[in-house]
């Protein structure tokens, strides 16, 4: 079987099906390094260079002791799937062979029996969902990020309702984009056929931060367990971070961008998307698993119906109460949150950062860095008057060497909180950015890059 058939499976003339062991190592050059895209705790994946396109292989590890049983059934049911959101499967490899091997100081060789289990996929090339969660105020527009939640949900509905298979395992790292920003979920190294009554041994791979408290702590593995992951991604689409949101503060945020941009669903509709979607993934994250909706409820709730997720939590509630949610325009407004430094060798590099206050009340600022490299922030904090403009201006030391990281030099933390008359520069202290305190305290993360031309020039 030659480079023809895979590629016959990938421009869709023929099935997935059994893939040699040697077709798969030729095109993935003899699974180089310089072909890896990818790793998880049971495999690394390989790209895999066709005449037609390129594939993605995944190889497990040799040192797995894969469940032959187990491992069949994962192909049988990959073998019929077939949706937008997620993965296309092109075909697997199952091969064992001996090896003679000669053991020092044993006149006779020893047969080892190598296995090697492969799965190949369709290449997406457009990187994990991992490189895009972000705060509010950068990267994802929300329209991109509400469509990529429904994507997600489409997906895992059609694994749970048509295909009855389990993920157990999602995560952004796991939800490939494509060239169009379209959602496709990955990775089903540990799904599992539903059956009535599933555990699994204390030797399970788990994700801390997305895995269910019941999955995590006893093995049982239902739909629910993927609810609860689907919910800490939805939250961490909609804010940036995994923490139980401060619903105000998160609709503050996004309105805030929305001011700005003008260019997105008119304000009234796309609060109702933020409130439900923080609602839904509150809701999925229940330590109850028997709480948690199902994903054909989500669905039927996010298609604007009266299905049970609607009906049956306290959700509405939630949402009457956050569609009119009371703040102050208070933001600070931070250009740019991505510092360009043009580096060189041996001399210090400047950037400057803007913080605009367009309220009528005084803000009080503090900046950090939270990066290795030496930076000089002046000043480091402060007071913004109302209706003014303060200039910060960050210097990177001069450097011998360029980072060994190309593309990232580090990031900044800005908090601010508004402030009463008559407070100076001098009394702010960190209490002042204290959320616990509860005084709305924004933080608005600003990256830090440098461009290449000026290092490459001098090469």
């Amino acid at each position: 079987m030659g480079h023809d058939v895979l590629e016959h499976i990938l421009d869709g003339t023929e099935e997935p099906t059994n893939l040699p062991f040697e077709l798969l190592k030729n095109i993935t050059g003899n699974f180089s390094e310089e072909r890896e895209i990818g790793h998880g705790g049971f495999g690394m994946v390989y790209k895999g260079v066709l005449r037609n396109g390129i594939v993605a292989v995944k190889r497990i590890f040799s040192h797995h002791t894969i469940n032959e049983r187990l491992f069949y059934r994962e192909v049988n049911s990959l073998l019929n799937v077939n949706h937008e959101n997620v993965v296309r499967f092109l075909g697997y490899c199952a091969c064992t062979e001996e090896k003679a091997m000669r053991i020092e100081g044993v006149s006779e060789y020893i047969y080892a029996e190598i296995r090697e289990r492969l799965l190949c996929f369709e290449y997406i090339s457009n990187g994990s969902l991992r490189g895009y969660i972000t705060d509010e105020l950068s990267r994802l527009e929300w329209n991109t990020r509400y469509q990529i939640i429904k994507q997600i949900c489409h997906g895992l509905h059609y694994l749970h309702k048509e295909k009855t298979i389990l993920h157990m395992d999602l995560k952004p790292d796991n939800i490939l984009l494509d060239n169009n920003m379209v959602a496709k979920i990955s990775d089903f190294g540990l799904s599992r056929l539903d059956e009535k009554s599933q555990t699994m041994d204390a030797k399970r791979c788990v994700t801390l931060g997305y895995c269910s408290p019941e999955y995590l702590l006893g093995g049982k593995m239902s739909v629910k367990s993927d609810m609860y992951s689907l919910g800490v991604m939805i939250i961490e689409l909609v804010t940036g971070y995994k923490d139980i949101p401060d619903n105000n503060n998160v609709l503050r945020r996004w309105r805030h961008r929305w001011n700005k941009s003008q260019k997105e669903t008119p304000w009234s509709y796309q609060i109702l998307q933020i409130t439900k979607c923080i609602g839904i993934g509150l809701h999925c994250q229940e330590s109850d698993p028997y709480r948690r909706p199902f994903i054909q409820d989500i669905i039927h709730d996010m298609n604007g119906n009266e299905g049970t997720f609607g009906q049956n939590s306290n959700a509405d509630g939630f949402y009457a109460d956050q569609t009119r949610p009371c703040w102050d325009d208070d933001m600070l407004d931070i250009e740019p949150l991505k510092l360009h430094f043009q580096f060189e060798l041996n001399k210090e590099i400047s950037c400057l950062l803007n913080l605009d206050n367009s309220t009528t009340a005084a803000i009080a600022f503090a900046i950090q860095s939270v990066s290795p490299m030496p930076y000089c922030i002046q000043p480091n904090k402060g007071i913004v008057l109302p209706l003014s403009r303060c200039a910060i201006v960050i210097t990177l030391e001069s450097q011998s060497m360029p980072p060994k990281d190309m593309q990232h030099l580090g990031e900044f933390v800005v908090q601010s909180a508004k402030i009463i008359d008559g407070v100076t520069p001098e009394e702010i202290t960190s209490d002042m950015f204290n959320k616990v305190s509860g005084e709305v305290v924004d933080e608005v993360n600003v990256d830090a890059i440098f461009e290449l031309a000026l290092l490459l020039e001098e090469s």
